[in-house]
């Protein structure tokens, strides 16, 4: 049976909305990863003028069908107005975002659509993030990366067992870890669909910095992520509209430094992406690099200059790639609306929500959220864990 209509409908229900955003497939950061990526650092690493020329994913999908049905949608009926301008607009993004994602291997697209999307920095931001990588931090409640003791790796096993714990701990008790071969090496991610940390299974990682992860991971994505499935409207447990993406990397770096464990070093590195991008648009790849070189040593430039020009075919060519201005925007950006009214910290965790969404929870339209961390209890966690 055919589920697409002739043509689409202007008023839906909420089931049958989320019915059709469930169907969608956005991958875009899978995507997004060249097939060749290691190949053509080799060859960038071989040679002092060679630019990578990436190959992507082709993504077959119905994704065209399903938001031509939604497309045409006005309103949906049996939610709050706000509600309903909520879901209308996150349908137009979602737009955005499989265009964005068809565009892959396209300079120009890409630029154009991440743009539209993320938007670029602006000069003030610009301006900040220069002051970071020349070592101006005061205010970030930074923290020095403690000396490394070969007993305080930790490889897969030992990795899964803690997160377990901690998923014990929060009461997350559908929530599990597993491998995956499609991340980067030695990364972590999350799997809201499946309720899953997807983790490298060759993975190695200091105790230290695996409590950053999880009170990044687990104290941010997951548990806003949990909240809002709780919420009643499935969109506030996933990726949503563009501005909660700020508020979601920015909180997730605020939490990191609340729990005194943000360096210079991952601070510097989400600010030359914010740097790269503002400055990069009009470079190739290699001139970027050696760009990036004047404040990042010789892997991080390459990691940097990466990110900002991942999804581009041909990197001699000009172009970028704006999502990685969220995490170093973001983090300012809740930090400095924290500072000044510090109840919008549990707020925040009703969803996968924005400071706007808040005032939904001071009117009853979501419930406050159900789990919310703070200090105390992630000492207590990490204490009773052992790490």
């Amino acid at each position: 049976m055919n589920i697409f209509t002739k043509s689409g409908k202007t008023s839906m229900k909420l089931d049958e909305v989320t019915k059709y955003l469930s169907q969608l497939r956005l991958p875009t950061s899978l995507v997004f990863t060249p097939l060749n990526l290691q190949e053509e650092r080799e060859k960038f690493f071989d040679s002092e003028i060679y630019e990578p020329n990436f190959t992507y994913r082709i993504v077959k999908n119905k994704n065209k069908d399903i938001l031509k049905e939604l497309t045409s949608l006005k309103t949906i009926s049996d939610v709050d107005p706000r509600i309903s301008a909520f879901y209308i607009e996150l349908i137009e993004s979602k737009k955005d975002s499989d265009d964005l994602m068809h565009s892959v291997g396209n300079n120009e697209l890409v630029s154009e659509y991440s743009v539209k999307k993320y938007g670029k920095p602006s000069l003030l931001l610009f301006n900040n993030s220069s002051r970071v990588l020349r070592g101006k931090v005061d205010g970030y409640n930074l923290v020095k990366y403690p000396k490394m003791r070969q007993r305080d790796m930790l490889g897969y096993e030992e990795i899964e067992e803690i997160f377990n714990l901690v998923f014990e701990a929060l009461n997350l008790d559908d929530w599990k870890v597993a491998k995956s071969m499609n991340i980067a090496k030695n990364m972590v991610k999350i799997g809201v669909k499946r309720r899953e940390v997807l983790v490298d299974p060759n993975i190695e990682r200091s105790k230290f910095k695996l409590k950053k992860t999880i009170v990044h991971e687990v104290g941010t994505h997951v548990l806003r992520s949990v909240n809002g499935l709780n919420s009643g409207f499935e969109a506030l447990s996933k990726a949503n509209l563009p501005g909660y993406l700020d508020v979601e990397e920015g909180l997730a770096t605020y939490n990191e430094s609340y729990m005194d464990l943000l360096t210079l070093g991952w601070l510097k590195r989400k600010a030359a992406l914010v740097w790269g991008i503002y400055i990069g648009e009009k470079l190739s790849f290699r001139q970027l690099y050696n760009s990036m070189l004047g404040v990042l040593p010789k892997g991080s430039a390459f990691s940097a200059t990466y990110r900002v020009k991942r999804g581009l075919g041909d990197t001699s060519y000009p172009g970028i790639y704006c999502k990685d201005v969220v995490y170093f925007r973001g983090f300012r950006k809740v930090r400095r609306r924290l500072e000044r009214d510090k109840s919008l910290y549990e707020k925040l965790y009703a969803g996968k929500i924005d400071f706007k969404q808040c005032q939904w929870v001071d009117d009853g339209l979501i419930p406050k959220a159900k789990i919310v961390p703070n200090k105390e209890l992630w000492r207590d966690i990490f204490k009773d864990i052992g790490i």
